[in-house]
């Protein structure tokens, strides 16, 4: 049975990033499903009930690190899109890493609304296919 609404996976450990985030899209995008996951384990979990179109995912979390997550979601499917959130790993070398590992974007934390729901929308809007919204990826040297 298709889906009605798009369904995105919001994955951190911080609950008040999770209501920040949920409070943005809502606002933002009238149907909508929203799921969440506080830990790495949990997110898989709801990957696996859900299927989530856009999985938020923050890189450090409990029991089980985002980066991990990322890579056994992508290791099974190539179509879920990954935005990537943390406070740390800035450097274009790790971006660039992210996105080989199959990220399709990574927004910096803290965020503002603004280019959270661009990011998000970007990639429901489009159904980007990983690294064509990475465009502050450069080769690393």
């Amino acid at each position: 049975m298709a889906r009605k609404f798009p369904v995105i996976l919001l994955a951190d450990d911080s609950q008040a990033f999770r209501v920040f985030c949920r409070d943005a899209i809502k606002n933002s995008i009238k149907f909508i499903q929203i799921i969440e996951a506080s830990d790495g384990i949990e997110t898989l979990k709801q990957y696996q009930l859900h299927r989530p179109d856009v999985i938020l995912l923050d890189l450090k979390m409990p029991r089980l690190e985002g980066d991990k997550v990322l890579e056994v979601i992508k290791k099974n499917d190539q179509n879920t899109k990954i935005i990537v959130t943390s406070a740390y790993g800035r450097d274009q070398e790790f971006i660039n890493k992210l996105l080989k590992m199959g990220a399709i974007s990574f927004v910096p934390k803290p965020s503002n609304r603004i280019s959270l729901m661009k990011e998000i929308t970007d990639v429901l809007a489009k159904g980007k296919m990983p690294g064509t919204n990475f465009t502050k990826s450069i080769p690393a040297s």
